[in-house]
């Protein structure tokens, strides 16, 4: 067989060694859809995803894994599926539970699983009227797709009205042409990946994710800074979870959802149960990055019994020891990321058996620099593996580093 990994980030590197490892695959039958410093080779030139794919299937490619979301949003799995080739990424309807915070919402509704209360806008004038029915401020999200970055969590009312106003105004584009006011929650936040075939919906346990830039949650929301693999839960919290994933199942197949993908839940554990804050249809980068390191099998065979409809005869299973990564971001981010500086004692990472997978990196006559916010991921399992991941962080190098010195399981 032959795989097409599309994306270029830590996400889709961890994707392509856990590919690697399997027994169906050799390394020369793995190509990509973007360059990246793990895709030197095998890379397919593209104008548009008509031509990739028609090019894949000429090559011989039998599967695509789609990593980033824009690419879903566009509907690059239906044109694949158009030539035959299989797919694990979610159709452009169904993307739209990433792609739009309204039609997830409007989702959630339908199918009684519980989310906050929310307002969408789609107009300056509604705002006043809007906020004047919260008892607090509200969460400001942007309808559509925004790299990441389209949510604010203002103090204020004052704050969430400049904020909506800026939203709508064109801060992220066409993503915040329409807007949602979202009741705040209070909780702990969790991470559920779970494949589905069109028939079964099998879940990981959960992640733990550290969006805020700087320890102690300080700071700007990111697009992850850490993550910590599997989390503690109580048994109040596991039911929770398990209630949810059994209503989304049902949800899916009411809706005959025809798709052969993954599902992100961002979970809220709130004092009356689980609510879901929004749906990712892709694996969410730090956490993948700790479980696929966590994952015992073969990951490739399970994406192909998903395209055979077989997730029903899946088992999978994880490592008892837990599982770190770290983010190595550079300063600036999230909103101007500095870049262009050499990093270094990048080989002190293979003395502590810390995998590291590249995100924001450009590699010029076989030295690295940073060209991107997040640069690099640290990634270990094992009981002392925290310890080694921020020996590693210590000793890697480069102009700007920025990382969380707070990741642990929680």
């Amino acid at each position: 067989m032959k795989v097409l990994l599309f994306g270029s980030g830590a996400r889709e590197h961890a994707l392509y060694e856990a590919v690697l490892k399997s027994s169906l695959i050799k390394k020369e039958d793995i190509y990509f859809a973007q360059t990246g410093i793990f895709a030197q080779r095998n890379i397919i030139e593209f104008i548009n995803y008509h031509q990739l794919a028609e090019k894949s299937r000429d090559i011989g490619i039998t599967l695509l894994i789609v990593g980033p979301e824009e690419p879903l949003a566009q509907g690059i799995c239906d044109i694949f599926m158009q030539f035959d080739i299989k797919t694990i990424g979610a159709n452009k309807y169904w993307a739209q539970l990433e792609s739009s915070k309204s039609f997830a919402k409007e989702f959630m509704h339908k199918f009684e699983i519980k989310t906050a209360k929310y307002i969408t806008l789609d107009s300056p004038s509604a705002i006043n009227n809007a906020l004047a029915s919260f008892s607090n401020p509200p969460v400001i999200k942007a309808d559509g797709l925004a790299a990441g970055k389209g949510v604010y969590l203002p103090e204020t009312f004052d704050e969430a009205k400049i904020a909506a106003f800026e939203f709508l105004a064109g801060k992220f584009g066409k993503a915040s042409e329409r807007i949602i006011l979202e009741q705040r929650l209070a909780g702990r936040e969790l991470s559920v990946f779970s494949l589905w075939d069109g028939k079964t919906l099998l879940s990981f346990p959960p992640a733990c994710d550290f969006k805020k830039l700087s320890d102690g949650d300080n700071g700007e929301n990111t697009g992850g800074m850490g993550s910590a693999f599997p989390c503690r839960l109580s048994d109040f919290e596991a039911n929770e979870i398990d209630n949810y994933l059994s209503k989304l199942e049902n949800a899916l197949k009411k809706s005959k959802a025809d798709f052969c993908g993954v599902i992100y839940s961002g979970l809220i554990m709130c004092d009356d149960g689980v609510y879901v804050l929004e749906y990712n249809m892709r694996f969410g980068d730090p956490e993948v990055q700790s479980v696929l390191d966590s994952f015992c099998g073969d990951i490739l065979d399970v994406f192909l019994k998903m395209t055979q409809g077989k997730l029903n005869e899946v088992k999978i299973s994880f490592s008892e020891k837990p599982s770190y990564c770290v983010v190595l971001a550079s300063s600036g981010y999230p909103v101007s990321p500095r870049k262009g500086f050499e990093i270094l004692n990048l080989e002190f990472a293979q003395k502590c058996k810390v995998k590291v997978f590249f995100a924001g990196v450009k590699k010029i006559e076989n030295k690295f620099y940073t060209d991107g916010g997040r640069v690099l991921s640290l990634v270990k399992t094992g009981e002392n593996a925290l310890v080694d991941i921020y020996n590693v962080a210590g000793k890697i190098k480069f102009s700007g580093k920025i990382y969380r010195k707070d990741i642990k399981l929680r």
